[in-house]
């Protein structure tokens, strides 16, 4: 296996970033904390989506932006609520059918293999993880869970994901390259 190139060399090779940019993020990320690319981010050096497509190619992986996309309840039922809040994965699709069928996880993580493990054991499912900005997974897992107890003001009104018959259902099995273009961030 080739050794990993830091995310940093990545955006400077792909011209994303030059190297003064990266060098002044660092210095941002050594006194603010955080992740590299929040830092390149915080000083509007290049965007998220920029940001997170790059990671995905460095992992492997398909980056997606799961926007206002409706996610068809029985997909979501798979992974219990109470996991998809505390260990922030979503799902979001079904793939072909194989022998134990595949589940595409919208996650912040996807390296976490003992994460994918978990939602595997717990699915009986095949697990392919997917990048998501952490913004976005936050936003899908209210749109479609609510807000957690105890969080919600009295006069807010909750909203949940239920049009199983729109055209936004389209996530229900079908592998990430199929999901509508405008889910996907531009390589």
């Amino acid at each position: 296996m080739a050794p990993r190139i830091p995310i940093g060399h990545l955006l400077v090779r792909s011209g994303l970033v030059d190297h003064d940019q990266l060098i002044r993020a660092l210095a941002y990320q050594q006194s603010c904390g955080g992740r590299l690319g929040d830092a390149l981010v915080a000083l509007q050096v290049v965007s998220e989506p920029e940001v997170l497509s790059e990671l995905a190619r460095q992992q492997g992986v398909s980056y997606i932006r799961i926007g206002r996309q409706c996610v068809p309840p029985a997909i979501v039922r798979l992974v219990p609520q109470k996991y998809i809040r505390s260990r922030r994965v979503f799902p979001i699709a079904l793939g072909p059918a194989e022998r134990r069928g595949t589940l595409f996880v919208a996650t912040g993580e996807p390296q976490n293999l003992g994460l994918m493990d978990e939602v595997a054991f717990m699915t009986g499912m095949t697990v392919r993880p997917v990048l998501v900005g952490d913004r976005d997974l936050d936003e899908a897992i209210e749109r479609h869970l609510g807000r957690p107890q105890g969080t919600l003001p009295a006069s807010d009104p909750v909203v949940v994901c239920t049009a199983i018959g729109s055209p936004r259902s389209s996530l229900s099995r079908t592998s990430p390259r199929a999901l509508p273009r405008s889910c996907w961030a531009k390589p």
